[in-house]
């Protein structure tokens, strides 16, 4: 993720991959000078750089070099000056590929950067995750329902205000559709059903989760998925788990009190396991599929294999 920083405050600006800059109030950064123009430049993403290209009328100085309607690229610890003042030149002190982040409204909180192996934000009270799901839209999970962030839309994420801003490069490869199309989540359980073990086969390709606790919510939910289907309910709609119904059932299973806590605990659990699993775990983050109130499974192939049996 490339960032700018102005060299009079120190003023840090995460620079997107359409970047524009100038007197106009509706650029992404926004300079009040009368030398500028109100589109005067635009720092953009192409062909794995940054460039600069100047559209102004009184040019841009790149390195104390003038540059008018022409476009640079821009290279680590360039100086950049837009206009005769000293209050808005910019130091080029990172030229990463560009990330989707999320932007806190109060300046004393840091810029959350988003990657692909998703991003757990832990408080005291709530861990939310942020995620990409098979169709690379960004999600928050907040442990109540899964929302679709929307590009410059302000979210609550454990009591704090961040602004989304969706950030992908134009030219960015997009993940491999085939990997989770194709891939089938396996569940082996012993004949008493204490131990479950899962897994997801891709191809040749095995991802193990191990005998954890978090298979028995898994197995609730892909027997729920699998009844639906059985009956004939919508592929798009078979699945959905009440979650009082399912807290009642699981402690059943487990002989213990399961509330809303416990099952957040699963979930975060698992996630974190499959952020851990090399090289393609991350891209099974919609696994358990969220909205208020119920849960589901959320891959389209799976298999139940009883009696399985454990050394």
């Amino acid at each position: 993720m490339a960032i700018a920083q102005n060299m009079m405050n120190n003023k840090l600006y995460v620079i997107h991959t359409q970047h524009t800059v100038g007197r106009d109030p509706n650029n992404t950064s926004v300079i009040n000078y009368n030398d500028a123009s109100r589109k005067h430049a635009v720092i953009y993403w192409e062909s794995n750089c940054w460039k600069l290209t100047d559209f102004s009328s009184n040019g841009t100085k790149v390195n104390s070099k003038l540059i008018h309607h022409q476009t640079v690229t821009l290279k680590m610890n360039d100086l950049i000056q837009f206009s005769s003042s000293q209050k808005d030149n910019w130091k080029i002190i990172n030229i990463d590929e560009p990330r989707s982040f999320l932007d806190p409204v109060a300046e004393n909180n840091e810029i959350i950067l988003l990657n692909k192996e998703g991003i757990i934000m832990e408080s005291q009270t709530t861990n939310s995750y942020v995620f990409q799901n098979n169709e690379n839209k960004w999600i928050l999970d907040n442990e109540t329902q899964e929302i679709e962030l929307v590009n410059g839309k302000i979210y609550l994420i454990n009591n704090v205000q961040y602004r989304f801003i969706d950030n992908e490069s134009l030219s960015k490869t997009l993940l491999n559709a085939d990997i989770t199309k194709n891939a089938c989540f396996k569940l082996f359980i012993s004949i008493d059903e204490e131990n479950i073990i899962s897994k997801i086969e891709i191809n040749d390709l095995e991802l193990d989760l191990g005998n954890r606790v978090f298979n028995h919510l898994l197995l609730y939910l892909v027997r729920k998925k699998q009844k639906d289907l059985n009956y004939g309910v919508n592929v798009d709609l078979c699945g959905w788990v009440n979650m009082d119904d399912l807290y009642t059932s699981l402690g059943k299973e487990l002989l213990k009190e399961v509330d809303a806590y416990y099952v957040n605990t699963l979930i975060y659990r698992l996630r974190k396991n499959l952020m851990k699993l090399q090289p393609y775990g991350f891209l099974f983050a919609n696994i358990i599929e969220r909205k208020k109130g119920k849960l589901r499974f959320g891959l389209p192939k799976f298999e139940i294999n009883k009696e399985h049996a454990f050394a």
